[in-house]
């Protein structure tokens, strides 16, 4: 699809300072709170970095891509100005309006007629995941004068605050590796790069964020409970009115980590053996309840189980048709039926791949040196540790298994279901952040140094002053 119209205007000059200067005051008066001088220094380089993503990110849709899913929610932004331009009181009806149908007819007019071939703007807005995005960015639009710089900046600073909760919540477990996971929340490029403009992804990647915090903060640091369980209630209809399989996905692995460190408490080992099976055959059966009560709703039946595998083919055989007339696309295949290949192929995909000679695009080389990364940390724990120590020390523990749980059941979801590296680039940023932490606390459980290399790159994210050597005289 063409770019119809420049995302660009004077707007983007005039408002970008003021946008800028009041998200730095709200960083600013946070990582002021934070006690600990190298935590606030993170939160500064946090800022600055994701600052870069969203220019990087506003740049890229406008000369690269030129147009895409963040033209069509950015127009729909427009039409929706234009409602209220119009009729003040339609403000209203956009806040009571959750997708665009044959009742909503006071917004149908602004989207069949705004310059898009075949009303493409109106039909994509039918569905309410497509539809929330545009009215999302209708806030910022109207403080900033439908700035898309500024709507962008919006979106990365959401995402950079999911972040950094994410970042907080592990923290508080493992204080020492905060250089670590700092990386691996705030710093890894694509998922900094994704979630940094008008997307569905930094809304879904924020909210992953708030949800864990929140929920560490009642049952472990045992405060500030009513605006945790807000923010909680808030992220969870984000995602469930976005993408609701990611919320299945982060309800399934919160659950296993929770039932697992409820488990330590018990002292008889038998005991405990017992209580753990009977763990995963309740959870399994309430799992089941509750993802067919919560996919009966409207927004979510396309998740449904007996839908979840026509849904998957039907999404590839699209990619696999536009990829036909477009010989140059990042369209890759998994060449299997077999459905424990096709598992293994949608997780290799989504962590491995694009391969260094499946690089088509510069977009691409992000993907494939965090792809290449991901690679060589997992080979070499599985060379020193062995299959069954590496697997028994993920099962041995519950931090480390709700991350390998969340990272697997996503990584599968997305890669079985996608056959573009690019969509799949933006698909998978939140199980990234999950598989890498994963990774690390492996590596520091089983005391296995870290290569050279991923301390090089540690060093320069969050750079640490060595002492310098002094050599001491001896005195006689």
């Amino acid at each position: 699809m063409t770019l119809l119209v420049s995302f660009f205007s004077w707007t983007d000059i005039l408002f970008f300072p003021l946008c800028f200067a009041t998200l730095f005051f709200i960083l600013r008066n946070r990582a002021n709170n934070q006690p600990d001088p190298k935590i606030r220094k993170i939160y500064y380089r946090a800022f600055y970095f994701k600052v870069i993503c969203v220019l990087s990110f506003t740049l890229i849709s406008q000369f690269y891509f030129k147009g895409g899913d963040t033209n069509l929610y950015f127009q729909a932004t427009k039409d929706l100005r234009a409602a209220i331009n119009d009729n003040p009181e339609n403000f209203w009806v956009i806040l009571n309006t959750t997708k665009l149908s044959d009742e909503t007819e006071e917004l149908n007019n602004y989207f069949y007629y705004d310059n898009f071939d075949q009303d493409i703007t109106f039909n994509y807005m039918i569905s309410t995941s497509n539809f929330f995005p545009g009215k999302l960015a209708l806030f910022p639009s109207l403080l900033f004068g439908n700035s898309y710089l500024c709507i962008n900046m919006f979106f990365g600073f959401f995402a950079l605050g999911g972040a950094i909760r994410l970042f907080k919540t592990f923290l508080y477990f493992y204080p020492n590796l905060y250089r670590e996971l700092a990386i691996a929340c705030l710093f890894l490029p694509g998922v900094a790069f994704w979630s940094a403009g008008l997307l569905k992804d930094p809304i879904t990647f924020g909210s992953i964020g708030i949800i864990m915090y929140g929920l560490i903060s009642i049952i472990f640091m045992k405060k500030g409970y009513i605006i945790s369980a807000l923010w909680i209630l808030i992220a969870s209809y984000l995602m469930f009115s976005i993408k609701i399989y990611i919320l299945l996905v982060l309800v399934l692995s919160l659950l296993i980590w929770l039932f697992a460190e409820f488990n330590k408490l018990i002292k008889d080992r038998t005991l405990r053996q017992l209580f753990t099976v009977m763990t995963f055959v309740v959870g399994a059966i309430a799992g089941f309840f509750l993802l067919q009560y919560i996919t009966s709703f409207e927004a979510a039946q396309q998740y449904q189980l007996d839908q979840l595998l026509a849904s998957a083919e039907k999404e590839r055989a699209g990619y696999d048709a536009v990829a036909a007339t477009l010989p140059g696309d990042s369209h890759f295949t998994i060449n299997t039926s077999n459905p424990i290949a096709m598992i293994f192929g949608g997780f290799t995909a989504t962590f491995y791949r694009p391969f260094i000679w499946e690089i088509n695009s510069p977009i691409a080389l992000l993907s494939a040196a965090e792809s290449t990364i991901f690679l060589l940390l997992t080979l070499i724990l599985l060379l020193k540790l062995k299959p069954k120590k590496f697997f028994g020390t993920i099962f041995g523990d519950g931090m480390i298994l709700m991350c390998f749980v969340f990272a697997t059941v996503f990584s599968v979801a997305v890669g079985t279901s996608t056959a573009n590296f690019g969509a799949l680039s933006r698909y998978k940023i939140p199980c990234t952040a999950f598989y890498l932490i994963m990774l690390l606390l492996l590596y520091r459980k089983t005391k296995i140094e870290y290569p050279d290399w991923l301390k090089s790159i540690i060093q320069f994210a969050i750079p640490v002053k060595r002492k310098p050597y002094v050599r001491h005289s001896r005195v006689n």
